[in-house]
């Protein structure tokens, strides 16, 4: 049950979050030329202060782990051809649609920054490099803030693997090159066998013991062998078969090797910013919440691979003495943890929607059944998701009228997201150029709307950034190699070639006057 407002948690200043720049390395040189009594006076200071925020974000952790749910502690003009095609409704964005406000409109918007989160929903791979995809359309939109400073991020299922990236200071073009192993990248590459490593001891146990199970049911099945159908047989035999294809183990020993490298955690409480991700009680379908006091000892590799544990798929993660599956059964977001974590504004990314056929563009399918059985459930379980998400969202919405939440997610005729297998690893730059472009098409519709939103929470978004850059690659006759420039290189490197940068402060130097 919910606490009253009045029980909010305290709000954390935002000094709290120690962004991870470009800047700190010239900070640490003047702290090193700085004489020895000013910096142990420094020290000193920031050492106390640093403790007043660890002691606020433990009493909050308290809080939010005693609801966890678990009972042990736990608009442009159309150019046409090519561009037409490469842009798609990214130039529908227009920053004449909203146009700068002036001088005394933007100082009355300057508010001090309030606290935000970053909510990332379940999906498989697909719906990760989806994600990653929309956190580079971010960090291209907004002029004063990226993916990496958000105050507190929750990550499901998929959401969670991203989420324990992003929480560490690794960037969207960063993930991005990894993920289509372009040199030189980060940490080491992710592929299918990567992730999926299959639970060999599981299968040798059962295997052992099949003939036996065969007989068995062969004998069960005998005496009314006349009204045996298929559907029995499989369902016998499935008895002793391991409890998941794949172990898991990969996810997390991969998670293991990237975390461990310098500036980065795989502890939770190691963490600046906060970082909770989710799982399920197998047994007793309570929501588990790594993070939380209780929780928060538990590495963030392990705790990916058991937010990332799908039933059947993945075997489930023992870990005192519970059995942990994916975070996204219970819900495929969690945004509850964000608005009862204190932010202001949430921003969920949600890969999950289902195939609306009536919305479908020319020559799509238009019933789900012409896809194939495994789409058919794949719908389903899609569409109650997302029904029951957007309930959610609505009802935080009215009982907290002062957070803003913004979900964004696949269109309801997303063709090739719907097709898409959630493991399905080849389509990877499509998938993460969908992501990119849902979130300018979100705000291509509504950008008047969303600019002022942010603005209440200090965040600057700008249209031309994104269409300069798309229009500067446009030329390129291969799509593919123009679409990956725009994911794998960095923001400062986009701009700078498209001649932005020299726009961004101008703008910058006038709103500052």
């Amino acid at each position: 049950m919910v606490r009253s407002r009045t029980n909010a948690p305290l709000y954390v200043a935002p000094e709290r979050a120690i962004h991870r720049s470009k800047d700190r390395p010239t900070v640490a040189r003047s702290r090193a030329d700085a004489p020895a009594g000013r910096t142990r006076r420094r020290r000193s200071a920031q050492s106390g202060a640093r403790r007043r925020r660890e002691s606020t974000r433990e009493r909050y952790r308290r809080r939010l782990g005693s609801r966890a749910g678990a009972s042990d502690p736990p608009g442009r003009p159309s150019r046409g051809g090519a561009y037409d095609e490469l842009v798609g409704k990214v130039v529908g964005i227009d920053e004449a649609s909203g146009r700068a406000p002036k001088r005394a409109a933007a100082r009355k918007l300057r508010t001090p920054p309030s606290k935000t989160a970053l909510v990332l929903g379940g999906g498989g791979f697909t719906g990760g490099v989806y994600e990653i995809g929309a956190l580079r359309a971010f960090d291209l939109l907004a002029v004063n803030r990226t993916v990496n400073q958000f105050d507190v991020y929750v990550g499901t299922s998929a959401g969670s693997f991203v989420a324990a990236l992003a929480a560490n200071g690794i960037t969207p073009e960063e993930m991005m090159r990894v993920v289509t192993h372009q040199k030189p990248s980060p940490f080491a590459d992710i592929d299918v066998g990567t992730i999926l490593k299959p639970n060999v001891l599981g299968f040798a146990r059962t295997g052992a013991l099949l003939p036996l199970r065969v007989a068995r049911l062969a004998r069960e099945l005998a005496p009314n062998w006349r009204s045996i159908s298929v559907m029995d047989v499989l369902l016998g035999l499935t008895d002793d078969l391991p409890a998941g294809l794949y172990s898991g183990r990969g996810i997390e020993r991969y998670l293991e090797r990237v975390l461990a490298e310098a500036g980065r955690t795989d502890d939770f409480r190691g963490l600046a910013p906060e970082l909770y991700l989710t799982a399920t009680d197998l047994d007793s379908c309570e929501r588990v919440v790594f993070g939380t006091e209780g929780w928060d000892d538990v590495p963030i590799s392990t705790a990916v691979r058991a937010s990332t544990a799908l039933p059947m798929v993945f075997e489930p993660v023992r870990l005192r003495e519970r059995e942990l599956v994916d975070g996204g059964i219970v819900s495929t977001t969690n945004v509850d943890i964000a608005v009862e974590a204190g932010a202001k504004l949430v921003i969920v990314i949600n890969p999950l929607v289902p195939y609306n056929g009536k919305e479908a563009r020319p020559g799509a399918p238009r019933h789900v059944s012409d896809m194939g059985l495994a789409q058919i459930g794949y719908q389903s379980f899609k569409l109650l998701a997302h029904q029951r998400l957007h309930e959610s969202v609505g009802q935080w919405k009215s009982r907290y009228p002062d957070v803003d939440i913004v979900l964004i997610e696949p269109a309801a005729d997303d063709q090739l997201m719907f097709e898409t297998s959630i493991m399905d690893f080849t389509k990877r730059v499509a998938i993460a150029r969908h992501g990119f472009e849902s979130v300018t098409h979100r705000l291509a519709a509504e950008y008047d709307s969303y600019r002022e939103i942010l603005a209440r929470h200090g965040i600057r978004i700008s249209a031309t950034r994104v269409r300069k850059v798309v229009e500067q690659v446009a030329g390129e006759r291969e799509r593919t190699r123009a679409w990956r420039r725009i994911l794998e290189q960095t923001t400062s490197t986009l701009l700078r070639q498209s001649g932005q940068q020299d726009d961004d402060a101008r703008t910058d130097a006038s709103a500052s006057r």
